[in-house]
């Protein structure tokens, strides 16, 4: 049997968009025993996959196991592969102390030399592709990955029925207003606008992280009776099922993405510091993008940032609630016709 490592500590997101080269690696390796390097607020990811052998939680902040810890537990497990679309320092020195004789990274990675293997980082193709890639050092072809995987299982079906509970029945319209990066969040003004547009017709749910309580909650104070705040109530996998269950997503460029990519649900996807070019857009399910286009100063940053560099913030501020309107409507017509 095959033992293979793959290396993702970056965000939820991130670790997403990892799930179709884990599927891609089991499928190419049949009976591999794959584990996953992944930080602790990612693992609950992880739950339920069928190509998963194990989540091996690394917690990068901790001063205690730490590093070298980490890194002696590697060398005793006897990995075969190590793969590692994370392109830190650390993560290229964990991949050199699994010991695995195959260990495949981009080119860009920190440390590149400490891989057996290089790839190309391309700027231009989507996430996904971009980490199917890394299969080519394998024999592998760097195609036919699917869209992201998650496996939400019965408790977190339930989690979802006890939050919905009631006689709405109603479809359901979600919307995602929090990211990690300020510069990625549009306006709360925005959120309110939209979702009172949409409230007669559809029942409106708010989806999110802990950190994204306080401003759901305010979004949710603004609109009609029977809007449901759900950030901070579910977990990874049932906050996945809640988004399974809405007939759209509207989301900044942020995690909850990827998760209705997992889940088949058509998303709307708002732009503000970054940009779609960077591969992070919806995978495998009916989109519509709505951004400024026409600034000089975007992208920003790849990630974003805590606060405008410009001081303007006219990428989310500028953004018109009306376009986010006809970017729904237009999704909507089409999915559910």
């Amino acid at each position: 049997m095959t033992d293979v490592l793959i290396i993702q500590t970056a965000f939820a997101g991130d670790l997403i968009l990892t799930t179709p080269l884990i599927a891609a690696i089991a499928d190419h390796f049949p009976g591999a025993g794959i584990d996953v390097l992944c930080i602790p607020g990612t693992a609950g990811l992880l739950a339920g996959n069928p190509h998963v052998r194990d989540a091996v939680v690394y917690d990068k902040r901790a001063k205690r196991p730490g590093l070298t810890a980490m890194m002696r537990r590697l060398a005793r497990s006897g990995y075969d592969v190590c793969v590692s679309p994370h392109r830190s320092l650390r993560s290229s020195l964990l991949a050199r102390a699994s010991g695995a004789a195959k260990r495949i990274a981009f080119d860009r990675a920190a440390a590149a030399w400490l891989y057996t293997d290089t790839v190309r980082y391309d700027d231009s193709a989507h996430e996904v592709e971009r980490n199917c890639a890394l299969m080519t050092p394998l024999g592998a072809a760097p195609t036919g990955c699917g869209r992201p995987e998650l496996y939400p299982a019965e408790k977190d079906r339930a989690a979802v029925d006890l939050l919905l509970q009631g006689e709405d029945d109603r479809p359901l319209f979600c919307m995602a207003p929090g990211s990690v990066w300020a510069t990625k969040r549009w306006t709360e003004e925005g959120f309110v606008k939209l979702g009172r547009t949409f409230a007669e017709e559809y029942r409106v749910v708010l989806t999110g992280g802990p950190d994204d309580a306080a401003l759901c909650g305010r979004i949710t104070a603004a609109l009609p009776p029977g809007t449901v705040n759900a950030a901070g109530a579910l977990s990874f996998l049932a906050s996945a099922d809640l988004v399974r269950r809405a007939r759209i997503l509207v989301s900044n460029d942020s995690a909850p993405v990827h998760v209705a990519s997992a889940m088949g649900t058509p998303v709307v996807e708002i732009f503000g510091a970054t940009v779609p070019a960077f591969g992070f857009t919806p995978s495998g399910v009916p989109h519509r993008i709505v951004e400024r286009s026409d600034l000089s100063c975007k992208p920003c940053a790849i990630h974003g940032g805590v606060r405008c560099p410009i001081k303007t913030f006219e990428c989310m501020q500028g953004l018109p609630a009306d376009d986010v309107i006809r970017a729904a409507r237009a999704l909507l017509a089409e999915t559910n016709p």
